[in-house]
């Protein structure tokens, strides 16, 4: 491993311990490959040391890799110290600015087979558990550092951006669950419902959906303005661009729209 990349993994290793951050790296001096950023995580972990309960994966579906920016899916590491059987109190130090994600989790109830034979779906799903749970997810990168912005191999280095999982009861009978299309409502307290993903953002299907994400918002006056946005159609395809719009009266008219590049 380069020198500049062991001393990541060990500033790394050193945030995930005391839930501190540290600077993105500059342009050309952080992970530029998966396998670059794979190997900085394996030695974070080295560092870190403690058992492995298991791995999270995010960004597994294509229409939320093109709404987030990734190249393909994120995964790290779910320590064993990190792993919480609901309900749960965690040190609110180790966990500063995290998101709370909701999330499917399937534990394992005995070893698979070894060996280079592959393993039919059925023969897995008979070995799993399945538990709603929430994941703890940030990064040890603090915000507005470094003079670029994070890329998807910054978040597989830094643990797959991965804190921490909370895991609820078992469910019995899950097998006949409908994950693709399951209602969740999570709050806190008498808070309103957070955000959870839906429709192509959780599964890739022919439903004939599209998904619109702002990016940014120009009034010029009070009778023009510029919108910047991303479209999804169900993680077949995306683009982007600019609409100029004029308003009319109460009415704000759409009267071009440029193009723009997948970024």
């Amino acid at each position: 491993m380069a020198l500049g990349f062991e001393q990541l993994a060990r500033d790394l290793a050193d945030a995930w311990r005391s839930g501190g951050t540290i600077p993105l790296p500059p342009a050309g001096q952080g992970p530029g490959t998966r396998a670059e950023a794979y190997a900085i995580q394996d030695r974070m972990a080295e560092l870190i040391g403690g058992a492995v309960a298991g791995w999270k994966v995010g960004a597994t579906v294509r229409a939320v890799q093109l709404f987030e920016g990734h190249d393909g899916p994120l995964p790290g590491r779910i320590f064993a110290d990190r792993c919480f059987d609901s309900p749960a109190l965690l040190p609110a130090n180790l966990f500063n600015g995290v998101k709370v994600e909701c999330e499917f989790a399937f534990r394992l109830t005995r070893d698979l087979p070894k060996g280079t034979t592959p393993i039919g779906r059925a023969e897995i799903a008979d070995a799993l558990t399945f538990h709603p749970a929430f994941e703890l997810a940030g990064s040890r990168f603090a915000p507005g550092t470094g003079n670029r912005a994070a890329t998807t191999f910054d978040g597989i280095a830094d643990n797959g951006s991965g804190g921490a999982a909370v895991l609820g009861a078992a469910i019995e009978g899950w097998q006949t669950l409908a994950f693709e299309t399951m209602e969740i409502d999570a709050r806190i307290d008498d808070s309103p419902p957070i955000q959870i993903y839906t429709g192509a953002y959780r599964r890739s299907d022919r439903h004939p959906a599209i998904f619109v994400k702002l990016r940014d918002v120009h009034v010029f006056g009070n009778a023009q303005a510029t919108i910047e946005y991303v479209r999804v159609h169900h993680g077949l395809w995306a683009d982007s661009g600019q609409m100029s719009l004029h308003r009319r009266g109460p009415v704000w008219i759409v009267y071009a729209r440029t193009p723009g590049p997948i970024s």
